[in-house]
């Protein structure tokens, strides 16, 4: 609503940036007031006129409208956004701050954006979004507070935060059998195992809120020959890596020999025979004398084996599949 007053009576009529709207209104007759009553669709300078007088601009600002809701996992390491709408797109542009650290957001010609949000951090955050207005709009700020979760799990758990975990495991190359899918088998557990022990962590299994604090700030550890395709074993970590033109691809738990005795050096994998031997020795590869990467039914934390890097039985066929004779295998103490 714009008004004000004028001679009683006189015809008041309105203009935007100096063009006439074809909006009139009358005076009124004792007081002079009058008001002009339209939806303000565009920012601009608008000013009335009567036959003998002529007003002041007024500059309008409009304000925006920004809607904004979360969506994605709540818990460390997993993608969270807040998205939603800018209307008018043009209105200005968006800054997303959380804490000390600001974004700049990208807005789309129809106005709708995602910002994602950092989950590296357990707790309560707030995140702001900062309008800074192009002309003739007013900015502002808009808030949306939320929380990382990070609840205590272990096998036989089945809910959102396990599909979180197993997510979290495999964008940082620790494999689970077949995938997420938010039941925390023994998969699972190996895949948290393996992690602890990539981390220099107590090798539990399980899941805590020390567990899930370095889940949020992990990388995908480094190959220790950063070129290449081959394998690596470490038997202090009692980890093997699986390694394409230099970068670590996918991770297991493994046990070695329990006296210590699996060769340390380079090799080459000189013998491949499928299914399960007398031994039981699941798909195995041999890559000097008698020592192999097998499957077995037993994988502890710990060094345990005659010798031989075991895995578990689930990760045995496809890294049978995987690598051929002739695959490079470094052992490391």
């Amino acid at each position: 609503m714009l008004s004000g007053t004028a001679a009683p009576g006189d015809v008041v009529e309105l203009f935007y940036n100096s063009v006439s709207t074809g909006l009139t209104a009358n005076a009124d007759a004792t007081t002079g007031e009058f008001g002009f009553g339209f939806p303000a669709t565009q920012p601009g300078a608008y000013h009335v006129q009567t036959a003998s007088d002529l007003s002041d601009p007024i500059d309008l600002k409009l304000k925006p409208i920004l809607t904004r809701r979360m969506a994605g996992l709540r818990y460390p390491g997993n993608r969270l956004v807040l998205k939603g709408r800018l209307r008018p797109a043009s209105a200005g542009s968006l800054t997303l701050r959380v804490g000390t650290r600001h974004w700049h957001v990208n807005v789309k010609q129809d106005g709708h954006y995602t910002a994602v949000v950092p989950t590296d951090r357990l707790g309560r955050h707030r995140a702001r979004l900062l309008l800074e207005p192009h002309a003739g709009f007013k900015g502002f700020t808009r808030r949306k507070d939320y929380r990382i979760l990070a609840p205590a799990l272990s096998t036989g758990a089945r809910e959102r935060a396990v599909l979180a975990l197993e997510r979290r495991l495999a964008a940082l190359r620790h494999l689970v059998r077949g995938g997420p899918n938010g039941y925390y088998a023994y998969d699972t557990y190996e895949a948290v195992l393996a992690f602890q022990k990539v981390h220099g962590m107590a090798r539990t299994g399980r899941v805590s809120r020390g567990v899930w604090r370095v889940l949020g700030r992990a990388k995908v550890p480094k190959a220790r020959v950063a070129r290449g395709n081959h394998v690596e074993v470490s038997k202090t970590r009692q980890v093997l890596y699986e390694v394409r033109k230099g970068k670590v691809v996918r991770i297991t738990h493994v046990s070695t020999g329990a006296t210590g005795n699996t060769p340390v050096g380079k090799f080459h994998v000189y013998g491949k025979v499928p299914g399960l031997n007398g031994s039981g020795m699941y798909y195995s590869l041999f890559f000097t004398g008698a020592f192999a990467i097998h499957g077995y039914h037993s994988v502890p934390a710990y060094q345990a084996s005659h010798g031989c890097v075991r895995t578990p039985m689930w990760f045995a066929p496809g890294f049978y599949d995987r690598w051929a004779v002739g695959t490079t295998i470094y052992i490391f103490a």
